[in-house]
């Protein structure tokens, strides 16, 4: 699977710029945790929806809001295991 495959299958292809370029130093290690969703979620249209809201919330409260496509593997991380704590 390649990147532009990964973005579609994700539901986020319309960000895959944004993603790629994200990094102001130009590195692209954040890239890999795009695979790795890719090959863990099963629900790409409630991932997507995750994804915009997540992305909508950081252009409102971070001061730089063009790295969260670098910690988007984090986070999700974060609030899974904050959903399962709760379950």
């Amino acid at each position: 699977m390649n990147l532009e495959e990964v973005f579609k299958k994700l539901g986020i292809e319309d960000y895959a710029e944004r993603i790629f370029n994200s990094n102001s130093r130009g590195e692209l290690f954040h890239l890999e945790q795009y695979f790795v969703l890719a090959e863990e979620v099963d629900d790409t249209e409630w991932f997507a929806h995750w994804f915009k809201e997540t992305v909508r919330e950081a252009e409102k409260k971070w001061e730089r809001p063009e790295s969260v496509f670098q910690h988007i593997g984090k986070i999700f991380d974060h609030q899974v295991n904050l959903h399962e704590k709760d379950c």
